[in-house]
C-alpha cells in the first residue's frame, strides 16, 4: 500500500516541540486516539506513555523524528589534528580569539606582540574580528591560514577544547538557565526547538527540556553541571 505521508515530509509524525508533533500522515490518526489533544495537523501528547506510543506507531511502519532523533543526528566534534606552532602577523585592527567557554560569550582574545605577530598551533581554529565588523573563522595553516565556514569552524574549535569543558545550568523559578554559548547552525536550531531565548542565555522551561538541552551539549564533549532545580 502506497504511503499517505504527505509530499516532502521527513516522517509521517515530526516532533517540533517537546511532545507537540506534526502529524503528516493521516493514517496513524487511530493510534493517537486517548494519548492527546488533536488541532488539525498538530498534535499534543498529555500522556504518560510517549515510549509507548512512538513504539507502537514503529510497529505499524510509521516513521518518526523526535527530538531526540535530531540530536542523535547532529555531527560530532572532529578529533584535534593540531601541529607545530607557527607565527601569524596581524594587522592592528584585526582581532582573534579562541573557543573557551569560560570566556564572556565564549571567546578568549589572543593578544598580539607588538608587532603584531602571534603564535599559534598549525590546524588550531580561531575566530577573526576586523575591528567591529563581522567575524569570519580560520584555521591555521603552515603558511599562513584557510578561511573555513562557521558551521564547520565552530564544530572543529569544540574537538580543540583541553580536557572536557564545563557549563553550569543555573536553577531558577523559570526552569534552567542555559548560557549563550557559541554553537554551530545545526546544534543552535535544534536547542531553538526546546529552549526558549533569554536575555541570560536560553531557558529551559521542564525537565524534559533540561534533560535535552543537556544532551545537546554533551555531544560537543561538554559536561553539564549544576543542573538540580
Amino acid at each position: 500500500m502506497a504511503s499517505r505521508r504527505r509530499p516532502g515530509a521527513p516522517a509521517d509524525f515530526e516532533e517540533i516541540r517537546p511532545n507537540l508533533f506534526l502529524i503528516h500522515n493521516p493514517a496513524l490518526g487511530p493510534v493517537l486516539r486517548g494519548e492527546g489533544e488533536r488541532d488539525g495537523f498538530h498534535f499534543h501528547l498529555t500522556s504518560w506513555r510517549r515510549a509507548g506510543l512512538l513504539g507502537r506507531l514503529a510497529s505499524r511502519g510509521f516513521v518518526t523524528l523526535t527530538i531526540p532523533d535530531r540530536i542523535a543526528a547532529l555531527p560530532a566534534p572532529p578529533s584535534a589534528q593540531l601541529g607545530p606552532p607557527r607565527r601569524l602577523t596581524i594587522s592592528a585592527k584585526q582581532q582573534l580569539s579562541v573557543l573557551d567557554l569560560n570566556a564572556p560569550n565564549g571567546w578568549r582574545s589572543l593578544p598580539a606582540s607588538p608587532d603584531g605577530v602571534l603564535e599559534l598551533l598549525e590546524g588550531q581554529i580561531v575566530r577573526r574580528r576586523h575591528g567591529r565588523g563581522p567575524a569570519d573563522y580560520l584555521r591555521i595553516t603552515a603558511t599562513g591560514w584557510q578561511t573555513l565556514p562557521a558551521e564547520e569552524a565552530i564544530l572543529a574549535a569544540y574537538g580543540q577544547l583541553p580536557d572536557s569543558p564545563s557549563l553550569r545550568l543555573a536553577s531558577t523559578a523559570e526552569g534552567w538557565m542555559m548560557p549563550e554559548i557559541p554553537l554551530p547552525e545545526a546544534y543552535r536550531n535544534v536547542l531553538g526547538m526546546i529552549a526558549q531565548p533569554h536575555p541570560a542565555g536560553w531557558l529551559l522551561a521542564g525537565e524534559l527540556e533540561r534533560e535535552w538541552g543537556e544532551m545537546i551539549v554533551t555531544k560537543l564533549g561538554v559536561n553539564v553541571v549544576g543542573a538540580v532545580l
